[in-house]
């Protein structure tokens, strides 16, 4: 994605309510602010296109619906479980994600999904 594309991806996310809360709350704690922010944004769109879903409906339909909410939180593990790279990146990703959930009060358990975390013959 070139500087262009990922600047163009961030100003049209900074529309969502829910994704300025995010971003100014992890601003003020971001020892790198501008590179964190693309990053953030541009894993954040990923997700979004990959679910179909924009964020404000995200939290919204998740209000009040823990299965709505588990929803996405299992797409999340299996988009992040798709990304390139090492498993670090991967991980780091799926947090990140997981943080903008959190920030907009979604409740989150960490590995509550046996179904997209099974291992070794179903064991979790």
């Amino acid at each position: 994605m070139t500087e262009h594309a990922a600047d163009s991806t961030a100003d049209d996310l900074m529309r969502y309510d829910s994704v300025r809360l995010w971003i100014e709350s992890v601003q003020r704690t971001s020892l790198r602010p501008a590179a964190d922010r693309i990053r953030r944004l541009t894993l954040l769109a990923a997700f979004t296109a990959h679910i179909g879903v924009d964020p404000d409906t995200i939290v919204e339909t998740s209000r009040g619906d823990a299965k709505t909410k588990n929803g996405y939180l299992r797409q999340l593990v299996l988009w992040a479980r798709e990304l390139p790279g090492t498993d670090r990146a991967r991980h780091d990703a799926e947090n990140t994600i997981r943080g903008f959930f959190m920030r907009n009060g979604f409740r989150v358990v960490a590995r509550p999904y046996r179904d997209v975390y099974q291992r070794d013959g179903g064991s979790a």
